[in-house]
């Protein structure tokens, strides 16, 4: 009896933990938000790559004091947030990125719901990154 309870735990666990990947889905189901390791990966994307885009989305303040090499700044509490992202290539790449994830979160369901279908943020932000920072 001790070895099914054991064998029982161990399948639950495993599903629950087996089962957990980097991909959220919001409620409504019509976009798929897909969210990247740490910040401290973005080397493993290629930038060079004209169609891989790398967008700040903090203040242009919080810009100005640090960032990511390759990166442009786009505002995601700026009013003007939304006419910037309609002129963005819908068949590029974009990788999002704010100071700990919050607004990352906030900026790709803005461009997913603007029909951008390629965008990615990280789980966490440029106040954990360890790379290089441009000023």
């Amino acid at each position: 009896m001790e070895n099914k309870v054991i064998v029982t735990l161990a399948i639950t666990t495993s599903l629950i933990f087996g089962s957990c990947s980097n991909k959220v889905i919001p409620a409504n189901n019509q976009n798929q938000q897909e969210i990247l390791a740490t910040l401290n990966h973005v080397h493993q994307i290629d930038l060079t790559n004209k169609n891989n885009i790398l967008i700040d989305v903090r203040t242009s303040d919080e810009y100005a004091e640090g960032h990511l090499p390759q990166s442009i700044n786009i505002d995601v509490k700026n009013s003007n947030f939304e006419n910037q992202i309609q002129k963005l290539d819908p068949k590029k790449n974009y990788y999002i990125y704010c100071r700990s994830g919050i607004r990352a979160k906030l900026a790709t369901e803005k461009m997913q719901e603007q029909g951008l279908k390629k965008v990615y943020n990280f789980q966490d932000g440029i106040s954990t990154y360890t790379g290089k920072i441009e000023k």
